[in-house]
């Protein structure tokens, strides 16, 4: 380093002496050259590689421990692309929605745009990370350690632009790192990224819309686009392409399955308003064209009047072979069980709504076959 000052001080202190007094010129000769030194002395700072690899350790919580998984890899070169799993309940993994790394610092979100979920901060020391793990309300303090490489993803993503729909946003695709040539695809609104990525990774080409589509004839109009692009990705198996949405929007979803030319192969409805019957009416088209719709519920989703609606869908939908409607008690509008404290005081962590996972790919599954 000293040799890189005093090399420039000599230049520095030529181009001075040269210069007479009164030239324009020679204060940007002096910038110059303070740039050039600044530059060349940044070159010899040493480059600090990225925390990436497979980090794990325990979490505790009211005298109940879970173990946590921490996949980081460099996606491109300087980014971090990370994943959080639990060996013990692989149901609530997920890939970050966004991860920030200076260092020594790491900052880590499951879902920016939605309340809740599970968030971090961490310190890197060594091959160690030291930080503060939030879940909703719980707050713990963690260490992990590093314990080789990070574990590949299972799938590729890209993000891919969604035509003639006037969204000016982009659409996420995932595509299953596998041998099979051609894959059953589904289009995604309104459910979590970590859902539609474990799909992915049990053999579903995934297209999540984003979390801005409108609940109105916007609606109809990107799935619609989304259902198109599918079919075009090499990918996918064209008469195998569905989709699997959550919320207020599923009645203009739905629209756009049973209008696509071809329409849906089948539909997955999860939280669908039909709080009358004629909001009820929106989904009759499924039955009257005969695509395989599966609905669900949560018990604890307090956006609806869950039995009424469970009896309204059912009415359009449960009276044929490949209709079927299902409500998970205890489960949120996320369809997890909450964490509570058991009647010992011991947490209980949150846990998918039982059978919801399995009922969902097995019936997938069935109507891709």
């Amino acid at each position: 380093m000293k040799s890189v000052w005093y090399a420039c001080s000599a230049e520095l202190t030529s181009a001075l002496v040269e210069a007479r007094p009164g030239r324009w010129w020679l204060s940007a000769v002096a910038l110059a050259l303070t740039t050039a030194c600044s530059t060349d002395s940044s070159r010899d700072q040493p480059t600090i590689p990225l925390p990436t690899g497979h980090y794990e350790g325990p979490i505790t919580y009211r005298g109940s421990e879970l173990r946590v998984a921490l996949d980081l890899r460099e996606a491109t070169p300087g980014q971090l692309q990370g994943d959080i799993s639990f060996p013990e309940n692989p149901g609530l993994s997920f890939p970050a929605g966004q991860l920030r790394y200076k260092e020594p610092q790491l900052r880590l979100e499951q879902d920016p745009t939605q309340p809740g979920g599970i968030s971090l901060q961490a310190l890197r020391e060594g091959d160690f990370l030291r930080g503060v793990l939030s879940w909703d309300s719980a707050q713990v303090d963690f260490v992990w350690v590093r314990r080789g490489e990070a574990a590949p993803r299972g799938y590729r993503e890209q993000e891919v632009k969604l035509r003639d729909v006037g969204l000016g946003q982009s659409a996420t695709l995932r595509l299953p790192e596998d041998t099979l040539l051609r894959h059953p695809a589904i289009v995604v609104l309104g459910v979590p990224a970590a859902q539609a990525a474990r799909l992915t990774r049990q053999g579903f080409v995934t297209l999540t819309l984003p979390t801005t589509i409108p609940t109105d004839s916007g609606a109809t109009a990107a799935v619609s686009a989304a259902l198109t692009l599918l079919r075009t990705q090499s990918a996918v198996d064209s008469s195998k392409v569905g989709l699997w949405s959550r919320g207020p929007a599923t009645p203009w979803a739905v629209a756009a399955a049973a209008q696509a030319q071809p329409q849906a192969t089948f539909v997955v409805l999860e939280g669908a308003p039909a709080r009358t019957a004629d909001e009820a009416k929106a989904y009759q088209v499924l039955s009257q064209q005969r695509i395989p719709a599966l609905g669900h519920y949560a018990a604890l989703d307090t956006s609806l009047n869950i039995p009424d609606n469970y009896r309204r869908l059912r009415g359009v939908l449960g009276a044929r072979r490949n209709g079927m409607v299902r409500t998970y008690p205890r489960a949120t509008a996320a369809f997890i069980v909450p964490g509570r404290a058991a009647t010992n005081g011991q947490w209980q962590w949150p846990t998918p709504a039982p059978g919801y996972w399995e009922g969902l790919t097995d019936w997938l599954r069935l109507v891709t076959k």
